[in-house]
Formats: structure tokens, C-alpha cells, sequence
């Protein structure tokens, strides 16, 4: 009896349940570098956001009827702010003493983790309403374009930087990430938009018949008659959006961990989309619970660690004077709806809260990291469900393969001392010659 029990410590659960591999998405995406790097395309996406509300067509003056309006980094609403003056040791013990109204605030948010995957597809889906005007359709064009050349890049980079921690455990740095990433931009920048071209055949089709129904007479009745082919061009056209829009993260993913090209992130995406369909919203739902709370996490330690400074400051300084620092410079909502910053403090008091702002930026970047990182271990999960391929295969650039290969400083490798040394000695696995012999000793008197 003894021998058929099984010991439930001695089970390989990531065997047995590989999407447990997700939960490795939070200490991945905490990484610095990949901060650094989400930090920039924020601060990038956020400036061509800005000129984008100052174009002829932008959409700065009416907010609720185009794309969302820019904002900063540090301005993202994720329901745990800095800026709020949140107490983050009151949070805690909020928490202690009520857990149930704790945990329900925190997987109530879960709506947080898909802000990247919003930011993306809400402009885009203004191309898709049928009132929109033309200048509307523009800025909705060039936010979506922009957005995609930054994401291209920095999504591609530390998507490229989760696949080879993930598979091989190693680290690569933020310059090579992003030669990579650069070196395959096309790729990146094309996988989404590839689908957008049957798309546009049937929209051609579409709007052909719209012409048919303008005919006078015969021209609604006519349309009436093909009205089942379009819809019939809707449903196709329904199928490849969905399937865009819910595989576009895994375009990146495939092109980071394959090495490959757009077309291949492509397929590869649409193939896992609706080849596992479950499958993938099982482990969407499992990303976003999982997802909200280690956000919050990262959030909840933001704020406590600039209240700690604060009350360590504010022993030297004061408590107001302190407070004063760090709260001083905040923005000021105006009447119209935009941001400014308060004129009314010193330099002192706005590099304080630059300090401020950088932090809850960091705190967005989380956000954004954890997104890329979930996504391509996501598609390691579904390769392994689909094509059964190894989590530890991954694409290796052929630099990277001999900075691997390299031997231990001040060890010189075995084949060079034996090309070196014709007198190296035959024992195998020897890489030093032997050492000559000693002279003989003369013990006559």
C-alpha cells in the first residue's frame, strides 16, 4: 500500500498544470530594465499623444467623442495613486481588519491589467463606427500608428527580454533587447496590420453593395436580395478582427521567442487563438486575478515607501513642511478639464515631486511589463498545448550563442592549448602538457 502512494511534495505541478507557469510573470516583470523600458514608450506615447491633440484633426477639444485624451504616465488612473494622498500603512491595516473588503477591492480591479491592451484598441476601434467623420478618423489613424511604432520596439524588447529569462534563465540587457527588437521592427510593426488587408477586400465589398443600394428603383431592393452576402462579408470580417484583436500580443510574443517574421507571428497567433480558445481564457482570467493583485502589491509598496520618507524627512523638517515637499507640486485640474502644475512652489518642491512622479510612472510600467511578460509566457504555455514544444526552446541570436560559449577567464580552451602544444599529453580530457621531468641528482661521495 505503501509503495503506490504517491508524495505530494515529489509532484512536478507545472508538469501537471503547465499555465501555472504564469504566476513566474510577476517576478519577471518587476525587473528594473523592463521598467525602464515600459517607462520610455509611456513618456514616447504620451508626447506623440500631445502633438497629436494640437494637429488640425486632433481631438483635444472634445474628449468624450475621440480617442482619450493624452496624459502623462503618472496621470493613469489605476485606483491606487500616489498623487491622491493615499496612506498606504492605513491600506494595510484596512486590509488586516477587514480582508473580505480587501480582497473584493482588489479582484474587483481586475480590469487594470488590460489598460496596455485598451490603450491600443480603443483608438483603432474608432475607425470602426460608421458615424465618424473624417477628422476623426484621422487622429484615430495616427494614435493607432503611433502607438504601434512604440510598441513595436519596447512591447517587442522586453517581450524578447521575458522569452530568454523565462526559457533559459538569463538575463539580457536593455541595448541588445532593444537591437533585436529594432533589427525586427517590420515584423512586429506588420503582424497586426496584415490581417487589416482581407479586411479591407471585404469592406470593398461592402460598400460595393452600398453603391448597388443607390441605384434609384431597383437599388434597395437589389441590396435587400444580397443583403446575406454581406452579411456573410461581416462575419469574416468579424472573425478576422477578433482574431487580431485578441492575438496581436501573442504576434509580438511569437516574434520575440522564434526569432521569425510577422508573417509567422501572424499565423502562429491566429492559430493558437482558435485552435485553444478555452484554453487561452482560462489563462486570460487566471492573468487578470492573478494580475490585480500583484499590481496592487506594487502599488501598495509605492505608497508606503514615500510615506516612510516622508515621516523619516519630516523628523528633520516638520510634518507640514514635509508633506508640503512632496504634495506641493501637484496638478491642478482646470476648469475645462485639463492639467497644470501649481506655480505657486518652489524648484525645491518640484523636483520633489518629479521624484513622486517618476515613482508612480514606474508603477504604471509595472502594469505595462507585467502585460508583455504574461503574453509571451502565455504563448509559451499554448506552444507547449498545441505544438508540444519544450519551455526551454527559444530563439538564440548567434552573438548571444558565443557570449554563452565562452571559456572561464584565464582558461584557455582545450582545443587551442592542444593546437598550441604539440607535447600535450595523451591522457584524454588533458589541456596542459606534462611537466618535465626533474634533472638527476648525482648521490655519489
Amino acid at each position: 500500500m505503501a509503495e503506490n502512494t504517491v508524495e505530494l511534495y515529489n509532484l512536478q505541478y507545472r508538469r501537471l498544470f503547465p499555465w501555472l507557469h504564469l504566476t513566474r510573470a510577476f517576478w519577471i516583470a518587476i525587473d528594473i530594465r523592463k521598467l525602464i523600458l515600459a517607462y520610455a514608450a509611456l513618456m514616447l506615447g504620451s508626447l506623440g499623444g500631445i502633438v497629436c491633440d494640437q494637429l488640425p484633426f486632433g481631438q483635444s477639444g472634445e474628449p468624450a467623442q475621440g480617442p482619450p485624451r493624452a496624459v502623462w504616465p503618472w496621470q493613469e488612473s489605476l485606483g491606487y495613486d500616489l498623487r491622491e494622498g493615499n496612506d498606504g500603512l492605513s491600506e494595510l491595516l484596512g486590509a488586516l481588519r477587514e480582508p473580505g473588503n480587501a480582497l473584493w477591492k482588489i479582484t474587483s480591479n481586475w480590469q487594470i491589467v488590460l489598460l496596455p491592451f485598451r490603450r491600443i484598441i480603443e483608438p483603432a476601434s474608432i475607425v470602426l463606427r460608421g458615424d465618424a467623420t473624417m477628422g476623426r478618423l484621422a487622429d484615430a489613424v495616427t494614435r493607432s500608428l503611433w502607438n504601434l511604432i512604440i510598441w513595436s520596439i519596447f512591447a517587442g524588447a522586453i517581450s524578447r527580454m521575458c522569452a530568454v529569462q523565462f526559457a533559459r534563465d538569463q538575463q539580457i540587457g536593455i541595448r541588445r533587447a532593444l537591437v533585436f527588437s529594432a533589427s525586427r521592427f517590420l515584423g512586429y510593426f506588420s503582424a497586426p496590420l496584415m490581417p487589416l488587408a482581407g479586411v479591407a477586400i471585404l469592406w470593398l465589398l461592402c460598400v460595393l453593395g452600398g453603391w448597388i443600394g443607390r441605384i434609384p428603383g431597383v437599388g434597395q431592393g437589389l441590396l435587400g436580395i444580397l443583403w446575406g452576402l454581406e452579411l456573410l462579408f461581416g462575419f469574416f470580417m468579424a472573425v478576422v478582427l477578433m482574431g487580431a484583436a485578441i492575438g496581436w500580443p501573442l504576434m509580438f510574443a511569437t516574434i520575440s521567442v522564434e526569432g521569425t517574421d510577422g508573417f509567422d507571428g501572424l499565423s502562429r497567433a491566429y492559430n493558437y487563438v482558435f485552435e485553444r480558445p478555452l484554453y487561452l481564457l482560462w489563462q486570460a482570467v487566471v492573468l487578470m486575478f492573478y494580475g490585480s493583485i500583484v499590481i496592487f502589491f506594487v502599488s501598495l509598496m509605492a505608497q508606503i515607501l514615500a510615506q516612510l520618507a516622508v515621516w523619516g524627512v519630516s523628523w528633520g523638517m516638520g510634518y507640514d513642511a514635509a508633506m508640503q515637499l512632496v504634495a506641493g507640486g501637484r496638478e491642478l485640474i482646470l476648469p475645462d478639464g485639463s492639467f497644470a502644475q501649481d506655480a505657486t512652489v518652489g524648484w525645491g518642491t518640484q523636483i520633489a515631486r518629479g521624484w513622486i512622479c517618476f515613482l508612480e510612472s514606474l508603477v504604471v510600467g509595472f502594469v505595462y511589463s507585467f502585460f508583455w511578460s504574461s503574453a509571451t509566457i502565455a504563448y509559451f504555455v499554448l506552444r507547449h498545448s498545441v505544438d508540444a514544444n519544450e519551455f526551454d526552446e527559444v530563439y538564440v541570436e548567434e552573438a548571444e550563442e558565443r557570449d554563452d560559449l565562452l571559456p572561464l577567464v584565464g582558461t584557455a580552451a582545450i582545443d587551442e592549448v592542444d593546437r598550441k602544444s604539440p607535447s600535450a599529453s595523451s591522457v584524454p580530457g588533458s589541456a596542459l602538457p606534462p611537466s618535465p621531468a626533474p634533472p638527476p641528482v648525482d648521490l655519489a661521495p
